[in-house]
């Protein structure tokens, strides 16, 4: 495995993700409670535990399930509008 790593740290209100990877390895993500200080001195603990899940496994799990898209459902039908008699243009329309 490649001694190239790529880390991200991206923080926000006291809480921390980071995102570890490696070359033809899937991304490793956690969450940390704390400032950038904090952090830090948890990233080379990350990295180890990255590269031990990388060791057993380097990518996701394939997915088995079926990928076909769902069927669209029947469209609904427009509701007709009342129909409404025609007015006798020799009446003359009152209130």
């Amino acid at each position: 495995m490649s001694e190239d790593l790529k880390i991200v740290i991206s923080l926000k209100d006291s809480k921390a993700a980071v995102g570890i990877q490696a070359p033809e390895c899937d991304p490793v993500f956690s969450t940390i409670e704390g400032e950038l200080p904090t952090v830090l001195e948890r990233v080379p603990g990350l990295v180890n535990d990255a590269r031990v899940r990388w060791g057993l496994n380097p990518r996701y799990p394939k997915c088995e399930t079926n990928l076909e898209p769902p069927r669209p459902a029947p469209a609904a039908a427009a509701p007709r509008a009342a129909a409404r008699p025609a007015e006798d243009p020799v009446k003359p329309r009152l209130l």
